[in-house]
């Protein structure tokens, strides 16, 4: 079947175009609301335009810098509905490292056993009271979700923040959702694609993730895994498998720990020095120097230095 041919536009046609964009802009800007979600860290986020714009977001790292738990966060914080696509943890290890974030109850003793069981759930109910537009989506076992799924998950998500009723939850129902996959080769491994190589599902699944921010106007939010050579050194193409990682991208950050910080002793806050860097970023200059951020994997929890 012969795709339908788009028509092209002279640039007049373009002004009804540009005259919304500029109506909602000054429209946040009178108002002081965000125009999408945000990441919840405000060096990150001013650099990116005040929000994360619609489009791919792509997020790497040396291991064992909390990508996840970074993710998670994002997603709990970023003020508007989000859906949490869950390809290599359980959603209930997830509910308990945001339990842990919000009560500041360490996370091994809350699977220690020492908590009675109605003491874990009591903590977990704070938890989802201070996060209520979060939803997850368990990808870890069976088929992952294709594209279609995706779409219609996000308009469910959308709807039951704006049935909770309160004012703040319907404005930010009206918000574009954003929309995390942890990871996106752990999520592109699981879609039926027959015997199609790693190369080509990465390539297609992108694709679609791309085709499927413009059509909904999100953006998403994808955990990649690094390549062997770039394991260390981060940077922008260090996304295993496709350079269509950064191609597609509207940004790409870098989370590491500098060289100076690994030999360091371990504070007495339990807390670690780690550096988010912008390496591609659409929507204004890179910051490859990064933002200083504590990492406390006990209360998973990221802070600006």
């Amino acid at each position: 079947m012969t795709a339908p041919t788009r028509a092209p536009r002279v640039l007049a046609d373009l002004l009804g175009d540009l005259e919304a964009d500029a109506e909602r802009a000054h429209q946040q800007r009178c108002t002081g609301r965000m125009g999408g979600p945000g990441t919840g860290l405000a060096p990150i986020d001013t650099a990116l335009g005040g929000y994360l714009a619609e489009g791919l977001h792509i997020l790497h790292g040396q291991p064992g810098t909390g990508k996840t738990a970074l993710a998670l966060q994002i997603a709990a914080t970023c003020g508007a509905p989000a859906l949490l696509v869950t390809a290599e943890m359980r959603p209930v290890e997830l509910l308990r490292r945001i339990t842990a974030r919000v009560t500041g109850v360490f996370l091994g003793r809350l699977k220690s056993g020492e908590f009675a069981p109605a003491d874990v759930v009591a903590f977990a109910r704070k938890a989802i009271e201070a996060v209520p537009y979060l939803a997850i989506l368990d990808a870890t076992t069976g088929p992952a979700p294709s594209v279609a799924d995706l779409q219609t998950s996000i308009e469910s998500v959308r709807n039951l923040v704006g049935r909770l009723g309160t004012p703040d939850a319907i404005e930010a129902a009206m918000m574009p959702c954003l929309l995390v996959i942890d990871s996106g080769h752990a999520w592109a491994a699981g879609l039926d694609m027959g015997g199609a190589s790693e190369y080509d599902r990465l390539n297609e699944a992108l694709g679609g993730l791309h085709s499927l921010a413009r059509t909904m106007g999100i953006p998403i939010l994808i955990i990649a895994e690094r390549s062997r050579s770039a394991m260390a050194k981060g940077g922008q193409n260090a996304a295993a498998g496709t350079r269509t990682w950064e191609y597609r991208a509207e940004t790409v950050l870098d989370l590491s720990e500098p060289d100076e910080d690994k030999k360091a002793p371990t504070r007495a806050d339990g807390e670690r020095r780690l550096v988010l860097s912008i390496e591609k970023n659409r929507h204004g200059p890179p910051l490859p120097a990064g933002t200083s951020l504590d990492w406390n994997g006990a209360l998973q929890r990221f802070r600006v230095r």
